[in-house]
């Protein structure tokens, strides 16, 4: 069995995801009465905290498997 993501999975993820955020961003523009300046800061903010594991992930120095 092949460890690959497909590409089919990957668009369906990011639909999926931006499906949800437009979600949250109706409920807490609407229901909860937040302006569009705090919704920004909040995302962005949360934006940064998902990015910055990623990056250290992707820039970490990946062992020699040659020795």
């Amino acid at each position: 069995m092949e460890n690959r993501i497909e590409f089919e999975t990957i668009v369906v993820a990011v639909c999926v995801a931006g499906y949800a955020a437009c979600m949250l961003d109706y409920v807490a523009d609407v229901d909860l009465g937040y302006s569009c300046a705090q919704i920004r800061t909040v995302a962005m903010i949360a934006a940064i905290l998902v990015a910055i594991p990623v990056a250290t992930d992707l820039l970490r120095a990946k062992p020699n498997k040659a020795d």
